[in-house]
């Protein structure tokens, strides 16, 4: 009988981790927590990593006041990524490569506007530089198994909120050379009340003199900047130090396991539930259920153009828990294996009709109302859960068996969805769709267009030869609100906003 991972000898003192037996039991008693949560670093910062580690707070600072996405923010992003390919190490070629996906990711951030793409850009630009980080000595995020994952996200929590205490190290070997401040500071401290003192009385007697302390004085403003500055600072040193730490060994499962039965009848009862949903669909498709939607007060076609967003979230709810149990179950024979394996597929197989029905839903409801941001991401959540789907059903069935590679190839596929609508342009997407929409209804939400953003702005003017007069002129409305001219702080710049600008001054 072959040995899963995970799984604990006879003796209960070995424990297999896919390539050997491993010792369950340290000989030492004195290990506190998790071996994988160690505190110590392999090396000690520079000089040069903590004006690095200042510079990213000027920029964070920067990014932050303007209240917008632009230049700063994108070169935030790289410097950190500069800092930790130089300072922190990244010795692997994996790491490298993430912290370069990351730096993509943070130029996206001057070259869109929207926010349904802002946000994810910047959570997956410092996700990267913290994932290359984790791997900057060794391992690979497709070796990573989910309890390794689950391991790394403390571990490098841990070590980012203790940045603070590594970045200032430098300041530790110069203490004896601070010492000769002293008599400066005590001298500064005399000499201030006569100073203070006669600059007072020279003030009075000249006001040309007294003009040079007329100075504007924000407190407000240098608290936010300290924060804003600390924030970032704080933040690279702590990706620093998880660069500089020691690497998370391979992290396997915990001991306990769910018993075969409890697995098997958890995902028996997944599958009954999915299948009556299949019979429904069925059902009302061949029109046997007229009686019962007119009971409820609903048509058909109603019936066809609702509950799409629930369906997508039994579909995501459904994926967590077969990646759960297909974890912690206990599949020591042979028999219950194969059972586990029959229904994990049968109720991805549902769970794939139940998103195709989603699917299906979504486009009725758009034909009868038109397409949003929202719609057109749960087309795409839809699509991506699929693939997940997809992956997951391999992975049961034992494909690349010696090697942990779901996680990695989840999280790669959710890099490459996102990395798309970057290039593509979503709200260019839905502007193109609604127009495509209005051929035949003969009537377009300029109201929702106008709460696009400047990414939809040339999509929007380039539409209005394809409109009829009417709708030309309120779309024309809509796209030439905004400014013809873009002047603003370079920190601020953003590509996005520039060309809104000058498609107006072009077209309106």
């Amino acid at each position: 009988m072959s040995a899963y991972i995970g799984q604990v000898s006879a003796d209960g003192m070995w424990l297999w981790d896919g390539a050997s037996w491993q010792p369950l039991v340290s000989g030492s008693t004195h290990q506190q927590g998790p071996s994988w949560l160690n505190l110590n670093v392999r090396a000690t910062p520079t000089w040069v990593a903590l004006a690095g580690a200042l510079l990213a707070g000027l920029l964070t600072d920067q990014a932050l006041r303007i209240g917008a996405f632009g230049l700063a923010a994108s070169m935030t992003v790289a410097v950190g990524a500069l800092l930790l390919l130089f300072t922190g190490r990244l010795l692997t070629a994996e790491s490298r490569l993430l912290a370069g996906v990351g730096v993509l990711f943070g130029a996206w951030l001057s070259a869109r506007a929207s926010s349904w793409l802002l946000w994810p850009d910047l959570a997956m630009a410092f996700a990267l530089l913290g994932l290359a980080a984790s791997l900057a000595r060794s391992g690979s995020l497709l070796e990573t198994g989910i309890a390794e994952a689950a391991a790394r996200s403390i571990h490098a929590l841990v070590h980012v909120v203790g940045g603070a205490a590594f970045i200032v190290r430098p300041l530790r070997t110069t203490r004896d050379r601070l010492t000769l401040l002293g008599p400066l500071a005590r001298g500064l401290l005399i000499a201030a009340p006569i100073a203070i003192l006669l600059a007072a009385m020279l003030a009075a007697a000249d006001p040309v003199f007294a003009s040079f302390f007329n100075v504007n004085f924000d407190f407000g403003q240098l608290v936010g900047d300290a924060v804003f500055v600390l924030m970032g600072s704080l933040t690279l040193a702590g990706l620093l130090r998880l660069a500089a730490a020691e690497p998370v060994s391979r992290v396997n499962g915990p001991v306990w396991r769910l018993g075969s039965i409890e697995g098997l009848v958890v995902l028996a009862v997944l599958d009954a539930i999915f299948a009556a949903f299949a019979v429904a669909q069925a059902i009302a498709a061949t029109g046997a259920a007229s009686e019962t939607l007119r009971a409820a007060g609903t048509t058909y076609a109603d019936y066809a153009r609702s509950g799409f967003f629930q369906l997508l979230w039994v579909a995501g709810i459904t994926a967590i828990v077969l990646i759960l149990f297909s974890r912690i179950t206990s599949l020591t024979q042979p028999n219950t294996k194969r059972a586990f394996l029959v229904l994990g597929q049968v109720g991805i197989g549902l769970t794939l009709l139940i998103v195709f029905v989603a699917f299906g839903r979504l486009s009725l409801y758009e034909e009868a109302y038109g397409f949003t941001m929202l719609r057109l991401y749960s087309h795409i959540f839809a699509v991506w859960i699929a693939v997940v789907f997809l992956l997951l059903s391999a992975d049961m069935a034992g494909v690349f068996r010696r090697r942990r590679w779901f996680v990695g190839a989840t999280s790669i596929s959710a890099v490459a969805v996102l990395l798309a609508l970057n290039v593509v342009n979503p709200e260019a997407v839905v502007v193109g769709l609604n127009v495509d929409h209005s051929r035949s209804t003969h009537k377009i939400d300029t109201q929702y267009l106008a709460e696009l953003s400047s990414d939809a702005t040339p999509a929007l003017l380039g539409s209005r030869s394809q409109l009829d007069a009417a709708l030309a002129g309120d779309i024309s409305r809509v796209a030439c609100a905004g400014p013809k001219t873009y002047s603003v702080n370079p920190s601020a710049f953003n590509w996005s906003a520039a060309a809104a600008a000058s498609a107006r001054r072009q077209s309106c």
